[in-house]
């Protein structure tokens, strides 16, 4: 969005279309009017010689706000250099009455959007979060601009199937100009990625000569109800890819996040987490590369978590600005195959691709690996292990770089009766690797509830981390399986609140290149991630989902 000349591309982009497309379309009329009160437009705050403002653009409402002060537009109308430039809002702009209500300045640095959509690129990737939400000072009088105007209420989640919707919008980039009136159905618009932008569900409503201009229009309920603004003008392509059809990305919960953060004057943090509540039901958690082309140069890990309905997910990882994790894939919808008899799931590099493959096991002692598992789904199954009764008894798995070669396929297991054992190499020949007989069967390792993986010393062999029974955690640093003992660190003595961590496990998250930070579930459904571990502690606790 840096570099993003909105109005530009918009008029490209219906330059581009046949002349069929802008044409024939059945559509609602359109006529030109005075306006409301509630509906303005943007200038930038220069004048020209006669001290006039001339350069207008986009469209915005007034919305209900504790500081009477909020309007209501399209994230693509503005980048992120606009928080600092003097811009001004006019509401019920007109021709004859450019400004029957005054001026109101937007405040420099309030214009509050969703981060992912406002980074470079961001237009194309997140098309349904093209909504934004701007402050206004007050008029030269001292009043505030809901106390002038009044407001229009925010519809979140309203669908899509309005058959009286009024669309408003300001056409074109004239100093002094009409708006446009309409009212048609609007309906529900499902498109594919296409030609870079990624596509997704959006509100439509075909109206008459809605060109470039229009956007941060808003999309009005015009039934018997009270009105409300269902839509704007933006999204799929910036708001709309002939002049007599105009989409909006649907108002949910991500509108709402932006919303509250901008009356809190904080900077939005995007909702894709789920919440506490839903995440006590996360019966598993592993870590790998499972996203393709994620929003940070240097790639991080992702999230993929099993749920207790067969659900699979994967979250893509992200900086720390969008909460760690930007975006959610759905690589498989509740089933009871893997909610009944998934009983562990690790991820490591088991094929030597740089992928992540993972490896499953089942309720009858089978062992499947599953190659290059993306967002899209799964790529093939590789039977391990025969269904059998001995791995019916692995409690606990990890997998890491123990020794075996270069890449992230050892697997760690912790067995019923208390041994502990590593399979170095694991996937080559399309079985097991080599087993190395760690610790013997005994009562000490009987109380290892949870086994991770993680590079927190920063050599070429990883660290094992266990969370004991009594709420200890302890990594065991440059872990081989040889040997009787291995460098031992206490980061957590005996404690009841670790007793509480249901789900450990490690990767990189953050922006140093290793994977030294570590993901925890906790009974309550908070999910914390802590960054950056070393030998003397686990790092430092970013809580990604409150209880």
């Amino acid at each position: 969005m840096d570099e993003a000349d909105p109005v530009q591309e918009q008029q490209a982009r219906e330059a581009q279309l046949p002349q069929a497309a802008r044409q024939k379309r059945l559509r609602s009329p359109s006529r030109p009017f005075q306006g409301i009160k509630e509906v303005g437009t943007f200038y930038w705050a220069e004048r020209n010689d006669n001290g006039d403002l001339f350069y207008r653009f986009c469209g915005g409402t007034v919305v209900p706000s504790p500081g009477k002060n909020m309007v209501l537009t399209a994230a693509h109308c503005f980048d992120s250099s606009d928080r600092q430039e003097k811009l001004v809002f006019v509401p019920q702009h007109s021709k004859s009455k450019p400004q029957p209500h005054g001026i109101f300045p937007i405040t420099k640095g309030q214009i509050y959007a969703d981060p992912r959509y406002m980074r470079r690129g961001g237009d194309k990737d997140y098309t349904g979060l093209d909504f934004a939400l701007l402050k206004t000072g007050t008029r030269s009088d001292g009043k505030k601009l809901q106390d002038v105007v009044g407001a229009i209420k925010i519809g979140y989640g309203s669908g899509f199937d309005h058959p009286k919707t009024r669309v408003i919008g300001y056409p074109g980039f004239k100093p002094k100009q009409d708006p446009l009136d309409c009212i048609s159905p609007m309906k529900k618009y499902t498109t594919g990625s296409a030609d870079g932008w990624k596509g997704g569900t959006f509100s439509q409503i075909d109206c008459d000569g809605y060109v470039s201009g229009t956007s941060g229009g808003p999309f009005i309920t015009a039934g018997s109800e009270e009105p409300r603004v269902i839509g704007v003008t933006g999204g799929w392509k910036t708001g709309g890819h002939s002049p007599n059809t105009s989409y909006s990305s649907y108002f949910d919960n991500d509108l709402k996040n932006i919303y509250d953060a901008a009356v809190a004057g904080k900077k939005p943090t995007p909702i894709v987490l789920p919440s506490a509540s839903t995440w006590k039901h996360a019966t598993d958690i592993a870590s790998g590369y499972f996203a393709l082309n994620g929003p940070v140069p240097e790639d991080r890990m992702d999230m993929f978590v099993k749920w207790s309905d067969g659900e699979l997910t994967v979250y893509r990882g992200a900086d720390k600005g969008l909460n760690y994790f930007d975006k959610e894939f759905r690589v498989m919808k509740p089933n009871k195959l893997w909610a009944d008899h998934a009983k562990q799931v690790v991820a490591g590099d088991f094929t030597g691709d740089n992928g992540s493959d993972l490896i499953v096991r089942w309720s009858d002692g089978e062992v499947t690996l599953y190659p290059s598992v993306d967002e899209k789904g799964f790529h093939g199954e590789i039977q391990l292990v025969a269904p059998n009764g001995t791995w019916k008894h692995a409690e606990a798995i990890t997998a890491g770089r123990y020794g075996g070669n270069k890449w992230q396929d050892d697997l760690v297991v912790r067995w019923s009766d208390g041994e502990l054992t590593l399979y170095q190499n694991t996937g080559d020949g399309k079985k097991l690797g080599k087993e190395i007989k760690v610790v013997s069967p005994g009562k000490l390792w009987k109380h290892a509830v949870e086994i991770g993986s993680g590079d927190y010393t920063q050599g070429n062999t990883w660290d094992l981390v266990v969370r004991w029974s009594d709420g200890e955690l302890t990594l065991y640093d440059d872990f081989t399986g040889t040997g009787s003992t291995w460098g031992e660190h206490q980061w957590k003595a005996p404690n009841q609140l670790w007793t509480h961590a249901k789900l450990v496990t490690g990767g990189d998250f953050s922006a140093n290149p290793w994977p030294d930070d570590t993901l925890v579930r906790w009974s309550d459904g908070e999910l914390s991630l802590y960054t950056e571990g070393n030998a003397s502690g686990i790092g430092k606790e970013n809580q990604l989902v409150a209880p």
